[in-house]
């Protein structure tokens, strides 16, 4: 059996590289070189927690770019030698629930939730891509691996949020934390007409790239509630949506969301909240349950067709997602390295980017 190295998670608290069985694909399917990877805190948490027992002995990764190397014989718009984008998630586009439009909610392939002890994720020399046509997405040319290996995650998962807002032209719209995600959803509110996007955080670095990606305002946390700030900025009226990006407590920052935003408005939460068990909202943010507001957890988009219109964004000057990258690394003994980053507090990591190939 052909072997190549991974990076697995050998127990909870430890992740390294080890030799893994070499991938063969099936008719449908494609063999990827990755070129270019990027740790997320999600690695990180899933490393330290074990939050998802089935990714426990199999490789893991959700950010990547690469070559085709080989593909099926029944695949039929990918060929070896095109760049593309490896989706952060295998939805299944052959399970009925995918005709009814929900395909990203039936991940049972995807190497996080799949029982195949063989079904790894992206950090390894090769990797297979389920259903190349539907899950692979072209890089066009004027588009850098680097700029293409956050479209999968960090911007799916923003813009995703931000669609689920249905944003109105010249609404006013708090994003609550801007790390690589909040960042993303800054830049999406931008591009769907808010006229006035008020960015939350406390990181210097973090708080002048929303500006660059059009926030209007800054509110630091740190320097006072961020309820009553807000309110000091808009005269004391409720927004008319949030994107929930940020950490800490779960029903600290869903309440805040909640508070300012209107009746009618729209909560969208695209944080990952994995160490609280439960949630708890005070009733008068719904004025007792007598008055509508909408909230809801956004799962990224996944599929070709939708990483292939972000790209588009990017390789027509609407969206630059270059600036997220704060670190880049080089080679595959750099991983380890990057996913400390991530670990780590330093405020002036967005996302690190290792370049391997």
């Amino acid at each position: 059996m052909k072997t190549m190295k991974g990076y697995v998670i050998q127990e909870k608290g430890r992740a390294d590289w080890q030799k893994v069985p070499a991938p063969r694909i099936g008719p449908y399917d494609a063999l990827v070189r990755p070129t270019a990877v990027a740790t997320c805190t999600t690695d990180v948490h899933l490393i330290d927690s074990l939050a998802l027992p089935n990714a426990l002995g199999k490789v893991i990764g959700h950010e990547a770019v690469g070559v085709v190397e080989q593909v099926g014989d029944q695949v039929a718009d990918f060929t070896p030698g095109d760049r593309v984008v490896l989706p952060a998630g295998l939805a299944d586009w052959c399970h009925p629930r995918a005709q009814r439009g929900e395909g990203k909610f039936h991940q049972s392939k995807s190497p996080y939730f799949s029982e195949d002890p063989t079904n790894g994720g992206w950090f390894s020399e090769v990797v297979k891509c389920f259903d190349a046509d539907s899950n692979l997405a072209h890089i066009p040319d004027q588009v850098t691996d680097v700029q293409a290996v956050f479209v999968d995650d960090m911007a799916a998962t923003g813009f995703t949020g931000v669609e689920r807002m249905e944003i109105q032209f010249g609404e006013v719209v708090v994003v609550l934390g801007v790390g690589p995600v909040g960042l993303m959803g800054v830049a999406a509110a931008a591009l769907r007409g808010a006229g006035r996007i008020v960015a939350v955080d406390s990181r210097p670095d973090r708080m002048a790239l929303a500006t660059q990606y059009g926030a209007t305002d800054l509110v630091d946390y740190k320097q006072g509630d961020v309820h009553d700030q807000i309110m000091a900025l808009t005269g004391g009226v409720q927004v008319d949506s949030v994107l929930v990006a940020s950490g800490g407590s779960a029903s600290d920052q869903i309440t805040t969301a909640m508070r300012i935003t209107k009746f009618g408005g729209h909560v969208s939460v695209v944080s990952g909240f994995f160490d609280d068990e439960t949630v708890t909202l005070p009733m008068d943010v719904w004025n007792y349950g007598v008055m509508e507001k909408f909230l809801t957890a956004a799962q990224a988009n996944q599929g070709r067709d939708y990483m292939e219109r972000l790209l588009l964004l990017i390789a027509n000057g609407k969206l630059d997602t270059q600036p997220l990258a704060t670190h880049v690394l080089h080679g595959w003994d750099s991983l380890a390295a990057s996913l400390e980053l991530m670990r780590s507090r330093d405020q002036s990591v967005v996302k690190p980017v290792v370049i391997v190939g």
